[in-house]
């Protein structure tokens, strides 16, 4: 399972940052092949982003790759030049049709087939930043089983829109995006997270509050001291933990006695609220493992 409580968001053509990202604390290095000057040097954004690539997988620190939307013709391009192994996921700019999905997810089972990389090891996050990738979300996650997180791209986003000013403005706007996503993230049973970059650290902290607040799993940052900082504010609720732990427990007794319902944690235990529970447990359990490669 992906840890997404930081995702240290690096430009591919970044060769000093990329360096320092192989012992950075942030759960994921995030290396933009869709930013701006990425587009202006292509081959060499590639190429820096593959060295990069293998050189911070072989610390044990999962990468990312976020990729260039299916409208430039240079998504499969840059599926190309990166799955391979030690590449965890690929974020997919401006997801807004189910077909974005189902053809990312074919270019990237081409590329796990010719590197003998096991089907479905790289996965995929989607990237919400406009109204039509929001309203085509559900059916987008519901196009293919690679899915493992949303991130809602907040200050494209709010441009999408016409939002004019500070995105500190479009707190509301922001707001109903982030419970519009955590909703259908939820019904999926996938993690979503929120990315604001290119804004001052005071929008990113307030905005990636709101954010923790309605459930995310984490945030994209700039720099190492957030990724400490924003570690820490997502990091599993040990008491939310606990209560899980002992919610598997009594369903596990129930089993063994061939009954369906009990109580633990105060709380009714059935396979609902056990299916809860285990993915409590699962995201904890991926931290702590994350933990422990540092």
């Amino acid at each position: 399972m992906l840890t997404l409580r930081s995702s240290l968001l690096i430009d591919a053509l970044d060769a000093d940052a990329l360096g320092a990202a192989e012992a950075t604390a942030a759960d994921a290095v995030l290396i933009d092949l869709a930013s701006p000057a990425a587009a202006e040097a292509r081959a060499d954004a590639r190429r820096a982003a593959n060295r990069a690539l293998l050189a911070i997988a072989a610390t044990g620190r999962p990468v990312h790759v976020r990729v260039s939307d299916t409208r430039s013709g240079e998504t499969e391009g840059d599926i190309m030049s990166v799955v391979r192994a030690g590449l965890s996921a690929v974020v997919l700019a401006g997801s807004e049709r189910p077909q974005d999905a189902r053809e990312l997810d074919v270019a990237i089972r081409k590329q796990e087939m010719r590197r003998n990389i096991e089907p479905g090891t790289v996965r995929l996050i989607a990237e919400v930043d406009s109204a039509a990738g929001l309203r085509a979300l559900p059916g987008i996650l519901d196009s293919i089983d690679r899915h493992s997180a949303v991130s809602l791209h907040a200050p494209a986003f709010a441009a999408r829109l016409g939002v004019r000013g500070p995105l500190a403005g479009a707190t509301a706007l922001l707001e109903h995006a982030m419970a519009e996503i955590a909703v259908t993230t939820s019904a999926a049973g996938i993690a979503w997270m929120l990315a604001v970059p290119g804004v001052d650290a005071a929008t990113r902290a307030a905005l990636a509050n709101r954010a923790h607040a309605l459930g995310a799993a984490g945030v994209v940052v700039a720099s190492e001291a957030e990724a400490q900082g924003f570690n820490r504010l997502f990091a599993p609720d040990e008491a939310a933990v606990a209560a899980a732990r002992a919610v598997v427990a009594e369903w596990e007794a129930l089993r063994a006695r061939d009954a369906e319902v009990g109580v633990a944690a105060g709380q009714v235990v059935d396979r609902r609220t056990m299916r809860l529970a285990r993915g409590v447990i699962t995201r904890a359990d991926a931290v702590a493992a994350r933990e422990r490669v540092r």
